[in-house]
């Protein structure tokens, strides 16, 4: 009872003083880390906040599902104490997955106490209603809520509560969730790296065909103006020697004009 009364008081405490909390730690962790794993730190500090804040509110509203659907198969099946053992129900199932077995077992004793022929049908009743809401709506809700696909919360669950037991389910989902939320925005800002290292060499490959079709371009240019230079010379070349050779012709060519 102590301990739960400090727990209690605690977690006051750090409802009340969150900002300064926050506030103080970012300044810690500006001060003594370099500016990369800071910011990093900072940004993964974020994400942990928000999915423990999301893991809260769908946990939350998958208790609530669950405590209507017992309240109203309670109500088909003509269990005792409907009401009673719904909201039991609900509540317990604050804690993932076996949270509502918890809240299940104590309304199969209170109903043993009431009319023992009913106490196994509804046990038969729980056992598929949290096997429903285990493996199709807890999944969904979750899933929506943490953005983490289903099959991923049913591992993180058994992992956790297979390592440290009720707590353990109920850390590992937040916890699994900022990782991957973590790891895939990694991963694509490195695939945008690769992208944009694959379309920077492209575009220099292009550049550098354009370079040097405009370099041969040039070349050709300069080989075809130098075969015309040469030309021209070895024509002006055969007429000098072909005058040099006949010069009385030239001179009787005059003489007639």
């Amino acid at each position: 009872l102590f301990d739960l009364i400090v727990a209690f008081v605690f977690s006051v405490y750090l409802v009340f003083s969150k900002d300064t909390l926050k506030r103080q730690s970012k300044r810690m962790i500006n001060v003594w880390l370099p500016a990369g794993p800071a910011k990093w730190i900072i940004h993964a500090g974020s994400v942990l906040r928000d999915n423990f804040h999301n893991f809260v509110c769908g946990q939350t509203l998958e208790a609530l599902i669950l405590g209507i659907l017992c309240f109203i198969g309670m109500l088909l099946f003509k269990f005792p104490y409907a009401p009673m053992i719904s909201v039991l129900v609900g509540i317990t199932a604050l804690i993932p997955v076996i949270g509502g077995l918890i809240g299940g077992g104590i309304g199969a004793f209170m109903i043993l106490t009431d009319d023992p022929s009913k106490t196994l049908p509804f046990i038969i009743f729980l056992v598929i209603l949290q096997q429903i809401e285990g493996n199709l709506i807890y999944p969904k809700v979750m899933g929506n809520k943490v953005h983490l696909p289903g099959l991923w919360i049913l591992a993180a669950v058994t992992i956790g509560g297979g390592i440290a037991g009720p707590v353990g389910m109920l850390l590992s989902v937040p916890l699994t969730s900022t990782v991957y939320v973590l790891v895939k925005e990694a991963t694509n800002a490195r695939e945008r790296r690769l992208k944009e290292t694959e379309n920077a060499s492209a575009e220099k490959c292009e550049e550098s065909k354009e370079d040097d079709f405009d370099l041969h371009s040039i070349g050709t240019f300069l080989k075809d103006s130098d075969d015309i230079i040469d030309s021209e010379k070895q024509e002006n070349e055969s007429s000098s020697k072909t005058t040099a050779k006949n010069p009385r012709k030239k001179k009787q060519k005059t003489k007639n004009d």
